[in-house]
């Protein structure tokens, strides 16, 4: 009989454990960049008191102020190999072919948000699938996720339609 590594399971079964894994329970724990459309305050409060460290575009431009509307390939470009885990909601960032490169190049997993979501349903989300957010992070081959209520998925990008001439 062979047995196969184990790898993190979506059970699909909704149910939410009763706390997230908090940082101590990893030999080494990801750090989190939170861009400033995705996560709210409370996501990164929730996060932080779990013992996880947060990364914000004013830290990593400097200032609130030299943040705001950073081009998605300048923050990417600024985490680059840093190995921190990206909590956004901005797929579009697949789609364009410079900031696809951009985001290639810094070599980070990015998990994404349902864009429409509430602060109170991305706590939970965020909260219900923190230990598969961690789980899959680990993995050295930098990956792009979505966080959903059935679970943590593989992202499968919107391919561009053809037009009728084949181009």
């Amino acid at each position: 009989m062979r047995i196969l590594p184990s790898s993190p399971k979506n059970t699909e079964s909704g149910k939410t454990p009763s706390e997230p894994p908090h940082a101590s329970s990893w030999a080494a724990p990801p750090e989190f960049y939170l861009d400033e459309n995705a996560v709210t305050r409370t996501v990164r409060r929730l996060l932080v008191d779990h013992g996880y460290r947060c990364h914000t575009p004013p830290e990593v431009f400097g200032t609130r102020a030299e943040s705001l509307g950073a081009d998605d390939t300048e923050w990417l470009g600024k985490i680059a190999r840093t190995g921190w885990v990206v909590l956004n909601r901005d797929a579009k960032i697949m789609e364009r072919p410079h900031e696809l490169a951009a985001y290639r190049a810094a070599r980070v997993h990015m998990f994404y948000l349902p864009g429409e979501a509430t602060r109170d349903r991305l706590k939970l989300l965020v909260e219900a699938h923190l230990h598969d957010v961690v789980t899959y992070s680990l993995n050295r081959t930098p990956e792009v996720w979505r966080i959903t209520d059935r679970g943590v998925v593989r992202f499968a990008p919107k391919r561009p339609k053809l037009r009728k001439n084949g181009r």
